[in-house]
């Protein structure tokens, strides 16, 4: 077989088409809004925990306070600590953090629960409620975990690289009320 042909189609995230900027503004569109989280964290093993959020703060023009960051994410006693020093979650807590010290408005998640434990899943399900509420950010989370879409406003469901579900979640659960 052959290639098939490309769908085509746009991408609007607040009121930039990126889909017709160039590989140089992309790549500026992505310092400048986007933060990343990812399932195994990607943390810098020989920086520190406060190191490690820093290396992104000065890739923004508006980064956020470190230490005020630190004490959101109930890391500022573990700041001077190497990833290998802490948890699994406060590692995970300290790979948002290097996401949100850029103050984007787009913070994009995959899996962040993935491989954390149930309760230390809920912390930071609970951390990324109080993301989108204290700092206004939108949050996306890619999951497997069908017990997430509960605490959405929305939920996109894909199936075979398609689109199966669109829908408003009218009555959210809070993240500390999951169950799965």
């Amino acid at each position: 077989g052959g290639l098939e042909a490309a769908d085509s189609g746009s991408i609007n995230v607040g009121g930039t088409e990126l889909t017709s900027l160039t590989s140089k503004q992309l790549g500026e569109y992505r310092r400048d809004k986007l933060g990343f989280v990812f399932q195994f964290y990607n943390l810098v093993p020989d920086l520190t925990i406060r190191e490690n959020i820093e290396v992104t703060a000065h890739l923004s023009a508006n980064p956020l306070p470190i230490d005020d960051l630190l004490h959101s994410l109930g890391l500022y006693e573990h700041r001077a600590k190497f990833p290998r020093q802490v948890s699994g979650g406060q590692q995970q807590r300290c790979a948002i953090g290097r996401a949100l010290v850029k103050n984007p408005g787009l913070l994009l998640c995959d899996e962040p629960t993935g491989a954390l434990d149930y309760q230390t899943s809920k912390e930071i399900l609970e951390l990324m409620e109080d993301v989108n509420r204290d700092y206004g950010c939108t949050v996306v989370i890619v999951t497997h975990n069908d017990a997430i879409k509960h605490m959405a406003h929305r939920v996109l469901r894909l199936r075979d690289g398609k689109l199966a579900e669109d829908a408003a979640n009218v009555e959210r659960m809070a993240a500390r009320d999951l169950t799965w």
